[in-house]
């Protein structure tokens, strides 16, 4: 997996923050309702395939914001397939069935997704390094 690029990292912890701060001044849930967390993420992921950039979802009512760090670093996304919600209580997360060309590859991930207004879609990973806000920096390989 690649690290986040540096100018990529203050944008995710930025977003996150947005959304973190809503619900503490009596704003939305951050749970969305499954039906809209899904629509979300489909929206999301028809974006990347269609070689969009990445960030803000065109066309999304709630706006969506989106922060996958293969998408960012220019993997390209052929197909997917939403397989199943995992259960969470803060937020909604879904298994996704992921294809990519050159080199092909088909994996699986979690996406996360938060919020009201905008949406906010995470791979699990990128979710993780934004709330560490130190974004989890590679570890040094060991000198023989």
């Amino acid at each position: 997996m690649s690290p986040i690029r540096p100018h990529r990292r203050p944008a995710l912890g930025a977003t996150l923050l947005l959304l973190l701060a809503g619900p503490s001044c009596g704003g939305p849930s951050m749970n969305p309702p499954a039906d809209r967390a899904r629509t979300a993420l489909e929206a999301s992921l028809n974006a990347w395939r269609e070689d969009k950039k990445p960030g803000n979802v065109a066309g999304t009512d709630p706006p969506v914001q989106v922060a996958d760090n293969d998408w960012s670093n220019g993997r390209k996304l052929t197909a997917f397939e939403i397989l199943r919600e995992q259960p969470s209580e803060a937020d909604k997360r879904f298994v996704v069935k992921l294809t990519y060309a050159r080199p092909t590859a088909v994996t699986e991930a979690v996406y996360v997704v938060l919020g009201a207004n905008p949406i906010a879609v995470f791979r699990e990973e990128d979710y993780a390094r934004a709330l560490n806000m130190e974004n989890t920096p590679t570890p040094k390989k060991k000198r023989r």
